[in-house]
């Protein structure tokens, strides 16, 4: 990924090529055994994956040096499954690989005094940004998420963010919230999946994403994070950004030979950022230096207010 100021700088690439292998198969439901679309396919602990397409057919092109590791298929409401890349060959010879439905468990959160206030986290959204990122190539299952700050318990009712440049007619979304492990993204903690169909045209104004439906209730800092689900072709998508409000985190593939990479604006040059790699080889990568320009809109509980949870269906505040 390259953090952007809108100046006049050359950039040089450098690809190796590395003899890779094919796997190519289809995601359906155990119970229904119908296609399951979007479901997120990496390699543990690697910086390789993509996202299966609206019909649950997926290509995931790997090393042969990969061979002992293992793949993980993941999407909300259904249990993960990890196959080494040797079963997940075998799996796929007999015929398409079957997903568990798990439904999420949702907390009940119930407020114990009133006055709730909304509150706007994160940073300002704007989409005409002098500092602007994006990642090296728009490949599916690419990531990028801002870190908000939860001092206070709240509901989080509707999430904003800014496009500064977008030349693709349409580009498809997933919408994620992270809660922290390590001070690095981990669990998801929406009951199911928030897909995204943006614009160019709706591109040239803040993006907003009504969650109130989901009635998600935090008690701690969370990683906001835009996915990609549908890889892109040439183009340009750069995400408005900001110098202040960081960090930021970024999941995103190596491009491969012959990867169309993300066009950049005609005047950029890369802005160094402080990074560190998330422990145990994980995928995700922290920039501080930096954030997005994305706000959380919250329902928060003053600070004279407590507020417990229990198990069961979500209440509404």
């Amino acid at each position: 990924m390259h953090f952007l100021f809108l100046l006049v700088l050359a950039l040089v690439r450098s690809g190796t090529v590395r003899a890779e292998t094919g796997l190519t198969g289809q995601l359906l439901d155990q119970a229904t055994h119908r296609p399951l679309g979007y479901v997120s396919v990496g390699v543990v602990r690697q910086p390789i994956g993509t996202v299966a397409d609206g019909q649950g057919r997926f290509t995931l092109n790997l090393p042969a040096s990969y061979d002992a590791d293992s793949v993980r298929f993941s999407l909300l409401g259904y249990a993960t499954r990890t196959l080494t890349v040797a079963a997940l060959r075998q799996q796929l010879a007999t015929g398409p690989l079957l997903l568990m439905p798990q439904p999420v468990p949702l907390r009940e959160a119930r407020v114990l005094s009133p006055g709730l206030r909304r509150r706007e986290l994160g940073n300002f959204v704007k989409v005409r940004a002098g500092v602007i990122q994006g990642f090296d190539a728009n490949l599916a299952g690419n990531q990028f998420g801002q870190r908000i700050a939860i001092k206070r318990p709240a509901f989080l009712e509707e999430v904003a963010f800014g496009l500064t440049y977008c030349t693709y007619d349409t580009v498809y979304f997933r919408l994620n919230v992270y809660r922290l492990r390590d001070d690095f993204p981990a669990e998801n903690l929406l009951p199911r999946p928030v897909y995204l169909r943006v614009s160019r045209a709706a591109a040239q104004q803040p993006v907003t994403v009504d969650l109130r439906a989901y009635s998600l209730w935090l008690t701690e800092d969370v990683v906001v994070a835009l996915e990609l689900v549908r890889p892109l072709g040439k183009g340009t998508l750069c995400f408005a950004s900001t110098l202040l409000g960081g960090p930021v985190y970024e999941l995103s593939q190596s491009p491969g030979p012959g990867t169309t990479l993300n066009t950049k604006p005609r005047f950029w040059a890369p802005l160094p950022t402080a990074q560190q790699a998330q422990p145990g080889n994980g995928p995700w990568v922290k920039h501080s230096g930096i954030g997005l320009c994305l706000a959380a809109r919250v329902l928060q509980v003053p600070s004279q207010s407590t507020a417990e949870l229990t198990a069961g269906q979500p209440a509404q505040p």
